[in-house]
């Protein structure tokens, strides 16, 4: 596969949705244990945690769409593979 333009904005975007995702997901986590830890209903840390992994799971969607499509604008034709 060649790495056009649109290829490398999805790799980057994918590899930038990933650190975003487990960012998220340690963020939550944590949240959640501290409202736990400061007298909040177990209802409403499950709650915390499920909002940062629905952010998570988004944001490791758009990312690399976001990417795919911005790519061309960044990289533009940038000769990949020899300039052939």
């Amino acid at each position: 596969m060649d790495m056009t333009p649109s290829n490398m904005g999805l790799a980057i975007g994918l590899a930038i949705g990933l650190i975003d995702y487990f960012m998220l997901t340690f963020m939550g986590r944590k949240l959640a244990s501290q409202a736990a830890d400061h007298d909040a209903s177990p209802k409403d840390a499950r709650k915390v945690e499920r909002n940062f992994k629905t952010l998570a799971l988004i944001s490791l969607i758009l990312f690399p769409i976001i990417g795919y499509f911005a790519g061309p604008y960044v990289f533009g034709t940038i000769a990949v593979n020899g300039g052939g």
